[in-house]
């Protein structure tokens, strides 16, 4: 016990001892901040992917409660689901470039095609978020240029 107990200090020591080196600053060094924010024009965008199971649609509960769950059926739910997108741009003040993305989105079928669709105008994908409400996804994927 002993033993391990000298082996952690010798170990750890150089690791606990780093973030308190300083460094020596010159007096004729000097450092210089400028505020960078005023020159960065940066836009985002969030595209809101509403995802609505249809495969359900049209039956009562018993028929959703009796449904065969056999792992093809469940395979082949997942590969080709059988959904319908709803898709929104909010990019701020509403813009033609936004206006013609959404006119466009009345086509898509998944949310790749939303975002190639917004790569094409110089939209950069930044992170993503899914929300699940029930039968319902809610896609929210976050947008920089």
């Amino acid at each position: 016990m002993k033993k391990l107990v000298i082996l952690m200090l010798v170990a750890m020591v150089p690791f606990l001892t780093m973030a308190q080196k300083r460094t020596k600053k010159d007096k004729e060094t000097k450092t210089e901040t400028t505020d960078k924010s005023s020159s960065v024009t940066s836009n985002f965008m969030i595209i809101k992917g509403v995802e609505v199971d249809m495969t359900q649609e049209g039956m009562d509960q018993e028929e959703k409660d009796s449904e065969d769950v056999s792992l093809d059926r469940l395979i082949k739910k997942y590969i080709k689901p059988v959904s319908r997108f709803y898709i929104s741009y909010d990019v701020g003040p509403l813009s033609k470039e936004a206006q013609k993305l959404t006119d466009a989105s009345k086509d898509f079928r998944s949310m790749a095609q939303a975002v190639n669709a917004s790569a094409e105008y110089g939209w950069e994908f930044m992170n993503a978020t899914v929300v699940i409400d029930g039968s319902v996804k809610i896609h929210y994927y976050y947008m920089k240029r």
